[in-house]
């Protein structure tokens, strides 16, 4: 076993990342155990350690924010240490979802080194297994970094949305639609009553659905 930038790595002996640990870690002031998966890869990036080590925790057990709101956990479908990810109110296309970090931070510069990789390698898996679902070709993922560039709740977010052929008559459209969207999620987050596109439940179906993609 070794330690590896914050991240404690059980190193298999046979060498086919198949090695697994209980990883104690703290949210919200409750200490959760969660399973360290650590699979050796070869070497492809200099950025990236050789040794990538992808550790996941149950959705239920704990809380999510967003901005100054609070997320049902049942809208949540995966989540790490240090990000998660959820259905999305008023979806632009089916499976467009959005990846967060689990610490409120305003803007993408004010992420850690260590928080913007596990945003990203989420926002990777996520978006693989969520376009394989949908049965789509294509994939956008796009970032509202500040209220000028689109972002409607100061709370880092990945938009991920599976594509088709055809979904936008021109492909830029999309992230009109997408400013478009960020407002009324705002409007309705502040309204949470008169939630009428989506109930709880409906949003907690789809989750359940994305949270089976992640079962191992």
């Amino acid at each position: 076993m070794r330690k590896k930038g914050g991240k404690v790595c059980d190193d298999d002996s046979n060498g086919d990342g198949g090695g697994a640990e209980m990883l104690k870690i703290q949210v919200s002031g409750k200490a959760i155990l969660s399973t360290v998966r650590c699979r050796r890869q070869a070497r492809v990036n200099p950025i990236f350690s050789s040794v990538r080590c992808q550790r996941e925790m149950s959705t239920s057990s704990t809380s999510f924010v967003f901005g100054p709101y609070k997320i049902d956990p049942r809208e949540v479908f995966y989540a790490t240490p240090l990000s998660y990810a959820m259905v999305n109110l008023r979806p632009l296309l089916p499976g467009h979802v959005l990846v967060c970090p689990r610490r409120l931070v305003p803007r993408f510069t004010d992420l850690t080194a260590d928080e913007t990789s596990d945003l990203w390698l989420t926002a990777q898996k996520v978006g693989s297994r969520i376009e394989t679902f949908h049965n789509a070709s294509s994939l956008t993922l796009a970032i509202q970094d500040g209220p000028q560039a689109g972002q409607s709740v100061p709370h880092v977010h990945i938009h991920v949305l599976p594509r088709k052929g055809g979904d936008f008559e021109k492909n830029d459209e999309i992230y009109d639609a997408i400013d478009e969207k960020e407002k009324e999620l705002k409007q309705k987050l502040d309204l949470d009553k008169d939630r009428v596109d989506r109930s709880i439940e409906e949003m907690a179906n789809e989750a359940s659905q994305y949270r089976a993609l992640f079962d191992c």
